[in-house]
């Protein structure tokens, strides 16, 4: 976990017109710190108006002429904000309110309101402003016309109505400005420019990093491991083994797949194609690299967790050697550190810049590295709890396609038999995941 002062608490409020992408910067960044270690939440205004007014409200409903619409919504945001520095009260560490919040008034209300709620709170304020349309109408229709507010209307009329309740924000639409003496990032047109205002600290610095970063441009990430090492065979943990006969045969086969996948020259160049620095997964990047005709980038950053004094050995003869520890990592694998190694939660700390990498990256992404490492990843684009990280599935001789889209991750698993080449597919691996994380007892808890 980054080092930072947990007592001191962080709000982050957006701010913006519908559909500029204001739920996604939210849901991105609570998905960020909570893969960090802390302990973070989204407040969607949208969520309570819905809980409380009903999902059948049209565009006059935000009508700022209104006013019994703009009281029932504005009861609706001091709801949420109240959630939000309740939630703070009781132990988290960083409240996200999403909503538009367009005026100065509403504004300066919050930012009251928090201050007043706690003593040396931090706030950030980001502003998402967009004027393409082509990216406003994209956005609709990935997100809009398919939320609960249009269930019962065809996508036509949503987005005709979706257009009309923009037109009503945008009567009261004041973007921030530095006389309100705020801390804020204004980002345009999905990054193209970002404005950074009065933002301090370790934390809300790399808030700067991450959204200059992100994007909304679909690509696939491919995660394997690399082909069974001697290690695996012989159940040793860490070292620098190289492939066995079976892991060699993986390598081509995998290779195979990747042709497959990208046919062409001029797709086979624009791959982003990570590995580590350790002679299995060097092994079996050179092969496909070599198929493909592409050089892999090796990073030591990719390295399998450091096992320390373990390095070598079999499961068993830790637990003979060193029982204390093998009964501590049974028992809290996540915290875990070998000694002079790592834990897991040194792996997500060094792994960092990589996920930086894949969220700029609007190209294809393949990453042939280990289990600790790709685990750590993978639970990032799924949003697994950070105690599931340690036991998550990554088996040899498995391709994880990762499709990010707005709010979720596609994902398609492909198995291959490294001796017959003949493959598996499992297209709908986290489904059952994804369908019980949406089984909530109220919009509220989306």
């Amino acid at each position: 976990m980054q080092e930072c002062n947990r007592s001191q608490k962080i709000a982050i409020c957006t701010v913006g017109l519908p559909a500029r992408g204001k739920t996604y910067i939210s849901r991105k960044l609570n998905r960020y710190f909570n893969w960090l270690g802390y302990k973070s939440r989204v407040f969607i205004n949208g969520n309570y108006r819905r809980e409380i007014c009903g999902t059948e409200c049209n565009s006059l409903f935000f009508d700022p002429n209104n006013e019994e619409a703009q009281k029932a919504r504005s009861d609706c945001a001091k709801m949420a904000l109240q959630d939000l520095i309740q939630f703070l009260k009781n132990g988290g560490d960083i409240g996200i309110l999403d909503g538009t919040n367009i005026t100065k008034e509403r504004r300066h209300q919050i930012e009251s309101d928090l201050k007043s709620s706690f003593n040396g709170i931090q706030t950030l304020w980001i502003e998402s402003i967009c004027n393409d349309s082509k990216v406003i109408q994209n956005n609709i229709r990935l997100t809009k016309i398919n939320n609960p507010d249009y269930c019962n209307m065809d996508s036509e009329q949503a987005t005709i109505d979706f257009l009309n309740r923009i037109k009503m924000y945008e009567q009261i639409y004041k973007t921030i400005t530095d006389d309100e003496d705020l801390s804020y990032i204004k980002t345009m047109n999905v990054g193209a420019d970002i404005i950074v205002h009065q933002v301090y600290g370790f934390l809300l610095s790399k808030v700067v990093s991450f959204i200059m970063n992100l994007h909304t441009y679909p690509r696939p990430i491919y995660l394997s491991r690399h082909g069974e090492s001697q290690y695996n065979v012989d159940d040793r943990v860490g070292g620098d083994s190289d492939l066995s006969e079976l892991g060699e045969m993986y390598a081509d086969k995998l290779a195979d797949f990747f042709n497959q996948e990208f046919p062409t020259k001029e797709i086979k160049n624009e791959i982003i194609f990570l590995t580590s620095t350790m002679r299995r997964a060097i092994h079996t990047s050179d092969v496909v690299a070599q198929k493909l005709e592409i050089q892999p980038l090796q990073l030591k950053t990719l390295d399998e967790i450091n096992v320390g004094i373990c390095d070598g050995m079999t499961y068993t003869e830790i637990a003979q050697k060193f029982p204390n520890d093998f009964q501590e990592r049974k028992i809290n694998k996540l915290g875990y550190r070998y000694p002079r190694g790592e834990s897991y939660l040194d792996l997500i700390s060094r792994i960092e810049p990589v996920i930086f990498e894949i969220e700029r990256s609007r190209q294809p992404v393949m990453i042939i590295a280990h289990q600790a490492i790709l685990r750590c990843l993978y639970a990032y684009f799924h949003q697994n709890e950070i105690p599931e990280v340690p036991t998550l599935d990554i088996p040899l001789h498995c391709v994880i396609k990762l499709t990010p889209a707005a709010y979720f991750c596609d994902e398609k698993r492909v198995m291959i038999n490294p001796q017959t080449g003949e493959i598996s597919i499992k297209e709908e691996y986290v489904q059952e995941f994804i369908r019980s994380k949406s089984k909530q007892k109220s919009f509220i808890d989306l």
